[in-house]
């Protein structure tokens, strides 16, 4: 059996992602939570969640779009696939109903939903067409599909910690398995409308998102720190030596990011799509 730091390629890439994200819950609301929910006033505008409307959280996480869509009045089911982010989800919002769930196995009756959406999720279906099909079909005749995801280019926030590793001497990169060439679509604003439109949406609109992201370099860290996703998997199977480069040459790259207070600031930029679901999805 592969170590749980090192998952080989005799996983698939859904089994390697639930390595990836186990226990995670409490690194990633430290860190990456704030920085996820800078889209999800667009995302739940986009999929037009108000008041009374049914709707699908796709991947929780710790629970901020089901909080937010909650104060919009709306009537909320949330399913995450890794147990640590959904007792936290539970925690913070316990007006939704929240489920133990990957796509596209779902615990959801057809046409169950008025909306569906996800924040930044897409990037963890092994076969993001297939995935979507199975949102589709528990939506709603007319409902709305919203998700949205990372832009292949990297922006200035989303390239420190590989900026870091690239400098350090000796750094091994963690390995993920690839998706089928048939699963895999261009992560732009293009391919993302493409991915909709393939899989049976229709009305397609995708607009772009940029903010900076405010920290400093110490909580930023945390999520290295903590081993949360891809940086820190890979962080903590380096050597110690290695490690402390690396340290070294992320307080570098942060320095050029951080006001003289020590305020740190990382552009970023994401794509939001929205389509609906017709009859035959």
């Amino acid at each position: 059996m592969a170590k749980p730091e090192d998952p080989s390629t005799s996983l698939t890439f859904d089994e390697a992602e639930r390595v990836l994200w186990a226990d995670s819950g409490a690194g990633y609301e430290a860190v990456y939570a704030s920085l996820c929910a800078h889209t999800i006033p667009a995302l739940l505008d986009a999929a037009a969640v108000a008041a009374d409307v049914a709707l699908l959280d796709v991947g929780t996480g710790t629970g901020n779009v089901a909080r937010a869509a909650v104060a919009r009045g709306a009537r909320v089911s949330a399913i995450d696939a890794e147990p640590s982010m959904l007792d936290l989800a539970r925690s913070k919002v316990p007006q939704a109903e929240f489920h133990l769930a990957a796509v596209p196995e779902l615990p959801f009756e057809a046409g169950t939903f008025d909306a569906v959406v996800g924040n930044f999720v897409l990037d963890h279906f092994g076969r993001p067409r297939v995935a979507m099909r199975a949102l589709g079909s528990v939506t709603k005749p007319g409902g709305r599909v919203a998700f949205t995801l990372w832009p292949a280019e990297r922006s200035a926030g989303r390239s420190i910690f590989p900026r870091a590793a690239a400098a350090t001497r000796g750094w091994v990169p963690r390995q993920m398995p690839d998706l089928e060439a048939a699963d895999d679509y261009p992560r732009t604003e293009e391919g993302l409308a493409g991915l909709f439109r393939e899989t049976g949406l229709a009305d397609i609109t995708t607009t772009v998102i940029e903010w900076d992201h405010v920290t400093t370099a110490d909580e930023w860290w945390i999520s290295i720190g903590s081993g949360i996703a891809g940086s820190g998997r890979a962080y903590q199977a380096q050597t110690p030596e290695v490690r402390a480069a690396f340290h070294e040459n992320y307080q570098r790259v942060a320095a050029e990011l951080s006001d003289e207070d020590g305020t740190m600031r990382l552009p970023y930029q994401a794509y939001v799509a929205v389509g609906t679901v017709t009859e035959s999805t």
